[in-house]
């Protein structure tokens, strides 16, 4: 099983312990903390959170002094059932009733031998929710699952930033935007990440091959209050390579993309709305947004 294994300086003692024991039997990745110098228990809490809900099928492990805060934390992010393990009864439960993907344990509360039977006792446990007696559990935890779209975030739009090194962005324009230069864009399909769909996006539309990406999640970023109610959409920093000069579009043919430098290009090109918007943006976080 794939495991992320991630603690503050509280459980960095029993996230390493866990980590040993562990990776004789499983995939595990260890996220962070890298020392019991003082750190925030959120930051690890959200790279295990997030890990896990773009993992399909894996399991977060998060250890501070008791649990909670990073449980707090982890079910921040969509998609993630974390629950906080005291006996070997919750762990079992925590499985079986609830389908948790990410367990927390407290480094302060429990010995480190007692919180890998813990583990051991979760990972041993199967949901019920799986089977026809088990239907009541099913309903419930979809019924968790529910709340998240009720977030108030719309339905992701892929936005996609691609840069070379001189830090010149590559736009594209043709006849399906009324010449318009615009950024290549759409939709996550199901069962894509987003940065799957912009993959595929950038490929179909540019005949770009991407190889290496930094992500920008603009609503979990670091930017000016102005920011928070923008709609949602995701920017990758690109370094990329054009597979030809020219591409083509709805069997029409495109005009040549071009390179060009941000500000330069909201001051000189005639840009749709969602570009405009998307470059007027990155000027500004430029420098402040969190990269995962």
């Amino acid at each position: 099983m794939q495991i992320f294994l991630g603690s503050d300086h509280g459980g960095f003692a029993l996230k390493g312990f866990l980590k040993e024991k562990l990776g004789k039997g499983h995939e595990v990745k260890d996220v962070g903390c890298e020392s019991e110098e003082s750190c925030d228990y959120p930051d690890f809490a959200e790279k295990v959170a997030r890990a896990v809900a773009n993992a399909k099928g894996s399991i977060g492990i998060l250890c501070c002094g008791t649990g909670i805060g990073m449980c707090m934390t982890a079910n921040k992010i969509k998609g993630i059932r974390a629950a906080v393990l005291w006996d070997e009864f919750s762990a079992k439960m925590a499985r079986e009733h609830n389908n948790a993907n990410v367990i927390c344990l407290g480094g302060r509360v429990l010995g480190k031998e007692e919180a890998l039977k813990l583990v051991e006792v979760f990972l041993e446990s199967e949901f019920q929710g799986s089977n026809e007696s088990g239907e009541r559990h099913r309903r419930r935890v979809e019924k968790i699952g529910a709340l998240d779209e009720k977030q108030g975030f719309p339905e992701p739009t892929v936005g996609a930033l691609i840069f070379n090194k001189k830090n010149e962005v590559f736009l594209m324009r043709s006849p399906k935007w009324d010449g318009l230069y615009i950024i290549p864009g759409g939709h996550v399909e199901l069962g894509e990440t987003m940065l799957d769909a912009l993959r595929r996006e950038v490929k179909e539309e540019t005949g770009m091959e991407i190889y290496d990406e930094k992500m920008f999640t603009l609503h979990n970023a670091i930017f000016p209050k102005a920011f928070h109610k923008k709609k949602h959409f995701i920017m990758i920093d690109y370094l990329a390579k054009p597979r030809s000069e020219r591409f083509k579009l709805d069997n029409k043919e495109g005009t040549e993309g071009i390179w060009i430098q941000p500000k330069l290009a909201l001051k000189e090109l005639k840009i749709d709305e969602f570009t405009k918007k998307a470059l007027e943006d990155w000027v500004k976080i430029m420098g402040l947004a969190k990269v995962y």
